[in-house]
């Protein structure tokens, strides 16, 4: 095998080879150097933007995100999982008992997120079907004076008389559907001397109503409607606090599905200390008609039942509302005992006066006792007038509407501690509560009320 050895390079090619490697080095280098340079421009650049335009980094970051999920909600990967829809705002269910259960999957608030709500749609959405109008049908009296001719010579020949004659006339008001067998919850003044009631559904359809019962303390009453597998409002689980958004959902001067909106601008109003009930104060408008109707929620659960407003001159922003709870009592009384049934001590009393020649009184609450019923349970304790009671069932007594409000919530036969001040030392009584004897009143709407098919 023959090997022929490899030609000499020459001097000159070398050469050319050794310029053309350096200036590859050199574009080379270059090329890093430029690259470098324009990455440094863009990282300034990005930095500049991010101080002075946040915005547009965050739309593009969102942006981003966005088509991120997209593109994983769209991956073969997932194209077996199955597809969850979004729970409702509210599902109504059709019980029983007072209202559907309160829905869990509620719709983020402004706590919630940090935003600000910019509609309460889905909380009317959920109230709404539940509100019906109430149409009354009454005779009231009316008296006027007219001038009666005479004969009698010793009598002037005109003469001054009254003449009353019954007059029919329609009350307008509003309803809260409470639980799917048709029972509402309404005024005592909507359907006081009704002659006929009938419901508007929100449909349109009109569905005769009957009185079941009703309580002119709470400025209840309680309706049947001649349906069945209706719809029924959310209940709230927690009491409405001063600063809640509300909704007022009613009929005012007969524009039915009337939305108005505010806040809670108190609680535990007592608006008449003869029955020391005591109501939710709102700024939300409440005018003629929406009486008896909802008052809701930012999550269109029921929080209160309208019942009136302060309006020595027109709206001026001071409603009230019976709370939600004491509309529970009544309506689960009614039902079943068709009255409301209330304890009793057998004491009146009035709030603590201010200690004469004092110049600032100072208001130490309680309830003085003015009157003690022969027979009572209070005279068996030995409970005298002039007492001063400041506890009672062992918590504070504020006043005589709070001592009122806390003895007819009691049921009969409950056994109880009250403390009263007398000659400045605090005694212990012992304390039976008994029913409380019915109250001389009108007759009830429930027994002029005749049945309806």
């Amino acid at each position: 095998m023959l090997v022929y050895p490899k030609p000499p390079v020459a001097d000159n090619e070398k050469h050319t080879v050794c310029i053309l490697s350096h200036a590859s080095m050199k574009n080379f280098y270059r090329l890093i150097q430029f690259v470098a340079q324009f990455i440094t421009l863009g990282l300034a650049l990005a930095f500049v933007i991010s101080l002075f335009a946040p915005q547009w980094t965050a739309r593009l970051r969102g942006q981003a995100t966005d088509n991120a999920s997209q593109a994983t909600e769209a991956s073969p990967t997932d194209s077996t999982k199955p597809h969850t829809a979004k729970p409702a705002t509210h599902r109504p269910e059709q019980g029983v008992g007072f209202g559907p259960a309160a829905s869990t999957s509620k719709t983020p608030g402004a706590e919630e997120t940090g935003t600000i709500t910019t509609s309460y749609s889905s909380a009317v959405e959920a109230a709404a079907p539940a509100v019906v109008s109430i149409y009354v049908n009454k005779m009231e009296e009316q008296r006027r004076q007219v001038l009666l001719r005479t004969r009698d010579p010793n009598l002037p020949p005109l003469v001054p008389a009254q003449v009353v004659t019954n007059v029919p006339i329609q009350n307008l008001g509003s309803g809260v559907v409470v639980n799917s067998d048709g029972y509402v919850l309404t005024n005592y003044h909507v359907i006081e001397s009704a002659t006929n009631i009938s419901a508007v559904m929100p449909d349109g359809r009109s569905v005769a109503a009957k009185v079941v019962g009703s309580d002119q303390e709470t400025d209840l009453a309680v309706l049947k409607l001649d349906v069945w597998n209706v719809a029924a409002i959310p209940i709230a689980e927690k009491p409405a606090v001063v600063g809640d958004v509300v909704l007022a959902i009613g009929n005012p001067f007969g524009l039915d599905k009337t939305v108005t909106a505010g806040i809670v601008s108190a609680v535990g109003r007592v608006v008449n200390p003869a029955t020391g009930e005591d109501f939710i104060q709102t700024d939300a408008a409440i005018n003629s008609g929406n009486s008896g109707g909802a008052l809701v929620n930012a999550y269109g659960e029921l929080v209160g039942i309208n019942s009136r407003t302060y309006s020595p001159s027109g709206n001026v922003g001071i409603s009230f509302a019976i709370p939600v709870t004491t509309a529970k009592m009544v309506l689960d009384q009614i039902i079943r005992n068709g009255r409301v049934i209330r304890a009793w001590m057998g004491a009146t009393y009035r709030d603590v006066p201010p200690q004469p020649n004092d110049p600032m009184p100072v208001v130490t609450g309680g309830a003085q006792v003015t009157s003690v019923t022969p027979g009572s349970p209070a005279e068996k304790a030995g409970l005298k007038v002039g007492d001063e009671i400041v506890r009672f069932d062992g918590k504070w007594v504020k006043n005589q509407a709070t001592l009122r409000t806390s003895e007819s919530r009691l049921a009969p036969g409950t056994k109880i501690t009250v403390a009263a001040k007398r000659n400045g030392e605090v005694q212990q009584f012992d304390v039976e509560l008994v029913e409380r004897p019915n109250r001389p009143t009108e007759p009830s709407a429930a027994a002029r009320q005749p049945d309806q098919n």
